[in-house]
């Protein structure tokens, strides 16, 4: 039986720092779906993900719930989609979804990425965030 590798971290603080790291892993091009109930980090690992690939001011990293996506200009770009009020993929297709995910020079991320599984290419590694206490998460890396 195949186990999945996972992290557990004890506070938002350690999530942004283990992001930090796991983005330097990255090659261009990856796409990062991620999963997980309402506060169980995603956003909060999206802000480390991107200080890793550079972006000065994480706070700029913000859930794009409203509206679908954000771009954030670091050293590497960084794409990320919140599926989360999604009610078509024909919203995601209008925006040029597949376009941002393919471009070979950008990491994309995708939180509630199991709202747009039609539209994200195989290729996609998935991460799926688990709630283990008030702060205390754990983060299924395949």
């Amino acid at each position: 039986m195949k186990t999945t590798p996972s992290v557990i971290t004890s506070s938002p603080e350690e999530t942004k720092a283990f992001a930090k790291h796991f983005a330097r892993t990255l090659k261009l091009g990856t796409i990062l779906c991620l999963d997980g109930q309402l506060g169980s980090g995603k956003t909060t690992f999206i802000k480390g993900l991107a200080e890793g690939l550079g972006l000065k001011h994480s706070e700029e990293v913000k859930s794009p719930t409203f509206v679908l996506m954000h771009i954030y200009k670091a050293k590497v770009p960084l794409y990320h989609f919140d599926c989360y009020r999604l009610e078509s993929s024909e919203e995601l297709e209008n925006i040029g979804f597949e376009d941002f995910i393919n471009d070979p020079q950008a990491i994309s991320c995708i939180e509630w990425a199991d709202k747009a599984k039609g539209l994200i290419p195989a290729s996609g590694r998935h991460l799926r965030f688990e709630i283990l206490g008030e702060s205390k998460r754990r983060i299924f890396i395949s």
